[in-house]
This record gives structure tokens, sequence and C-alpha cells, in this order.
């Protein structure tokens, strides 16, 4: 139960979040959405149900097997010296060889490890889950928002375009081409309307809440930049990734596997206590008449047939290889992937400043004086209309590679185990 509540507070660690945030925080918070899905989540629930079993058969491993009391009746009671011999009541104990249940408990003990692990690593995959649905949905707010101000734009130019038609600086062509532009743009913020329902619905889902929830939008979109280097970032993911601890573990639990099996060439005990319940002899008075016989034995099984001992011994031997070349895949593939997400996260950095410090400065001004040229003849209408939406385009694209920058970071955090960045 430690393990599962620590596992639960790094969620909220990782996203960069004081766990002890108040209750009555804005719904539309990051921390607000991880803190539901870490309650409700389904996938969640279940690796937790999955750890409170491998916990409870941990308790049901290591320990010695129930005693076993016999009780005999004697049909025909049997005649002897002392007397009638009419039942016999006896008690057995098996005893495995020495540190057998030791091992056995250690091997519970690993599995136990390894569902933490697993526990461990579907908590932080549903963080990603979660943050990567709530920065698309940042992402589509912000969209929406960016084409709003664009069809403000546009009906403003298409006054700017009537009232110089009706002057006659202007022919008709030029208010229909803004109008066509205009109706494009409806369409597009009539789209991203629609788009905004199965979204809703996917966080719903992750956060195990009823589908048809209404959910705002984040008023903020992510801007979420690295903390760490990338050896850094390599170097904590081989420490913290949770699938890397339990190759770990599996390794360890075929170590103890193996020589748990090497006990088997030893014999286990059984040991025993018995009473024969004796009457009184019918004849003459012996001196021990009547009197129970009491019997200790010990029983051994005897380990004669070692090639099946052998077998098992090898079995566990090709676990610890199989466990150890597992290992080695589960670190290449967390390597791999990990270089993707820097450069995705590169790549989302790279275009996030050409957007933000060179071309969208450089487009707003050249739409700016495409407005003045336009309004003053000097302009074609075609001009400002490609000014407008070169300015459009570059300010969805901005967006996009911030989105996909947070996206890469919440890629990383899940896969390093570390935070790695400070979210909104």
């Amino acid at each position: 139960m430690k393990k599962q509540i620590f596992y639960s507070f790094l969620v909220l660690a990782l996203a960069g979040i004081n766990p002890g945030f108040s209750s009555a925080e804005d719904d539309v918070s990051l921390s607000s959405y991880l803190s539901q899905a870490i309650q409700s989540n389904d996938a969640l629930q279940r690796a937790r149900a999955e750890f409170r079993i491998s916990t409870a058969k941990n308790r049901q491993t290591g320990v010695l097997p129930d005693p076993k009391l016999t009780v005999q009746y004697y049909l025909e009671p049997v005649e002897t010296r002392t007397g009638p011999q009419n039942a016999a009541i006896g008690i057995s104990q098996a005893l495995p060889w020495f540190n057998k249940l030791s091992l056995q408990r250690s091997l519970s003990d690993h599995d136990v490890a390894i569902a933490g692990a697993r526990l461990a690593a579907v908590e932080l995959d549903v963080a990603r889950q979660v943050k990567e649905a709530y920065i698309e949905y940042g992402f589509l707010g912000r969209s929406q928002q960016t084409i709003k101000d664009n069809l403000e734009l546009l009906r403003y130019l298409e006054g700017v375009a009537r009232s110089r038609y009706v002057s006659g600086k202007t022919t008709f062509f030029d208010v229909l081409e803004i109008q066509i532009e205009l109706a494009k743009s409806e369409e597009k913020a009539l789209a991203l309307t629609d788009q905004a329902t199965p979204l809703r619905v996917h966080i719903n889902n992750l956060l195990g809440t009823e589908p048809e929830r209404v959910r705002a939008m984040p008023s903020v979109q992510q801007q979420v930049v690295l903390s760490l280097d990338e050896d850094a970032i390599h170097t904590a993911a081989l420490q913290n990734a949770p699938l890397l601890q339990a190759a770990r573990q599996r390794i360890a639990k075929a170590r103890t596997g193996k020589e748990l099996a090497e006990k088997d060439f030893y014999p286990d005990f059984n040991f025993s206590i018995k009473t024969i319940l004796t009457g009184s002899a019918e004849f003459g008075d012996p001196p021990d008449s009547g009197d129970d016989p009491i019997i200790a034995g010990i029983t051994l099984n005897l380990p004669v047939f070692r090639g099946r001992r052998h077998g098992k011994v090898a079995e566990q031997v090709a676990k610890i290889s199989s466990a150890r070349f597992s290992k080695q895949q589960e670190t290449r593939s967390l390597t791999a992937e990990i270089e993707r997400s820097l450069y995705s996260y590169r790549e989302a950095q790279r275009k996030f400043s050409l957007y933000r410090d060179d071309l969208l400065p450089k487009i707003k001004q050249q739409l700016e004086v495409a407005v003045n040229g336009f309004q003053s003849g000097e302009t074609t209408i075609l001009e400002l209309i490609d000014a407008e939406k070169s300015l459009l385009t570059f300010e969805l694209a901005e967006s996009r590679a911030a989105a996909d920058r947070a996206l890469a970071v919440a890629r990383l955090e899940s896969q390093a185990g570390v935070v790695l960045g400070k979210w909104n």
C-alpha cells in the first residue's frame, strides 16, 4: 500500500505539481485532470487491483504447510499382551529443506516488486496520456481563438473592400475574393468546434468520468521546455524507468528460482508423533496393562531421480539468460524512444523559435503594409489575402510547434520518470 501511494503521488510530482493542491482548484487545470485520473482511471484501477493480488499472494508463500491430524479406529481391535488396541491418533508436520521457505518468499517478493513496477509504468503512461490530451485540448482552444481573430480581420477587410467598391476605387471582384476567404475561415471555425467533442470524450474516458461531461478548454496553451540536458535524461531513464526496474527484478527472480531448484537435490522432512489407544488386558495383570504406546517418526523423500531436478535447474538458468536479454532489449528500446522524443522536441523548438522570433513579426509587418496599401490602392486584393493567409498559417504553425514541444516533454517525462518541465 505504501508503494501504491508513492506511485500515485509520483504522477503529480512528474507534472511539477504539488500533490497537496486544493480540491477547489479550477477544473480546467492540468493538476485537477491528473488528480481525477489517479482516482478514477480504469487502467489504473485494474493495475492497482493486480498489485493487491500480488501482495495477497505474497502473504501465502514462504510459510509451513498445515500440520495433519490422523485418527484411526480399528474395526477389529488388535489383541496384544498389554490389552486390545482400539484406535490411533497421530499428528505430522512437513518441513522443507533448510532455506527453502525463505527462497519461496523471495520469489514472491520479486513478483510484488514486478507488479509495483508495472503499476508505476501504468501510472506514468496514464499521466502522459492525460497531458497529451490536455495539450491537444489547449491547442484546439488556441486554434479557435486564432481563427476567431482571423475572422475579425477578414470582416474588417471586407468592410474596407465594400467601402472602396461603393466609392468606385475597386471592383466587386475584390469584395468576392474576401468573402470567399471569409467563408473558408468560417468553415474552419466550425470544423474546430466539431473537433472538440471527440477530444472531450477521450479526456473524460481517461479521467474515468461520464462521456458527456462538459469541460471548458484550457485558457492558456502549455509552454514547456526541458530543464535537463540530453545526457542527464538518458541517465535518469536508465535509473528510474519502471519497465527496466521490472526487468531487473525478473533477473533476480530467475536467480532465486535457480537457487531454489538446487535445493530439490536435498530431501524434505516429515515429522510425526502417534499414540495408540489401548484397553486393559483381559487375562492376567501385566505391569503395563492399558498403557498407550507413543511412536515418534521421521520421513524423508529420497531425491534419487536427479534428471528431473537437473532439468529444473537448467530451466532456471535459461530464464536468467532470457531475463538478461529482455533487459538489454528494454534498455535499447527505451534509448531509441528517448532519442525519437528528443528529436521531436528539438524540431518543435526550432519551429517555434522560427515562427515566434522571425516569421510572425515579419508577416504581421507585411500584413500591415498590405492593408495600408490596399486602402490607398497600391496593393491588390490578392496580395492582401496572401498576407492574411500567411499570418493565419504562421500563427497556427507556432501554436502547433508549442504543442508538439509540450508533447515531447510529456513523453520524455514518462520515459525518464523525472520532472523535466514546469507545467501550467
